[in-house]
């Protein structure tokens, strides 16, 4: 059996940067597992080449470093949704929506491994925080709000099938890249324009 990476003991203060590593070595792994239950603490604490009594050190259970995962990716999400419509005045409201959704299928196709972690794994039964702790609602707020300033009637109804038709485009052309499809921006665009002219 091959030897299992080592590392030097953190030194005094440096609990954050491991705990740091142990969220990132535990993102690693879930891109490539078939769903959170494959994910074990030990899997974990040999990725990031220490001892499994120092996963414990930082979380009670893999609850809490699942939760620690997903926060972390759904901030990089939405610093990204948030630095593309920087871009774009306010006034310019229909813009920002489009400017948004296009930003997300961006994040999607650019970091696939990320987005299947955030969207793509099984959730293990148990593990899902309460409606007011989901680490993806001021992600999934942003849209709603995105929407609602570009005037639709029902912007929670509109967001949310906005994410399913971009969750669709990300995850189709990904699943079957051989498929003659239309480039991803005039596909988006349509997307957008179908519900901006259906939305108000």
């Amino acid at each position: 059996m091959p030897d299992q990476p080592t590392r030097s003991r953190n030194r005094r203060g440096q609990g954050a940067l491991l705990r740091a590593e142990l969220v990132d070595a535990a993102s690693r792994l879930l891109e490539d597992l078939d769903g959170q239950d494959a994910l074990s603490l030990r899997a974990v604490a040999r990725a990031a080449g220490v001892a499994p009594q120092s996963v414990y050190l930082q979380f009670a259970d893999k609850r809490e470093l699942l939760t620690a995962v997903y926060q972390l990716r759904f901030a990089e999400l939405r610093e990204a949704l948030l630095t593309a419509l920087a871009q774009v005045p306010e006034t310019a409201a229909a813009e920002r929506l489009s400017t948004l959704c296009h930003a997300f299928v961006d994040y999607g196709i650019t970091h696939p491994g990320h987005y299947r972690v955030l969207f793509g794994t099984a959730g293990t039964p148990g593990w899902e925080p309460t409606e007011g702790q989901l680490p993806g609602l001021p992600t999934a707020q942003l849209l709603i709000d995105t929407a609602a300033a570009a005037g639709t009637s029902d912007p929670t109804a509109t967001a949310q099938c906005l994410w399913a038709g971009m969750h669709g485009l990300i995850t189709l052309r990904q699943d079957r890249p051989s498929f003659p499809w239309l480039p991803l921006d005039h596909l988006v665009d349509t997307l957008v324009r179908a519900h901006l002219a259906t939305g108000h």
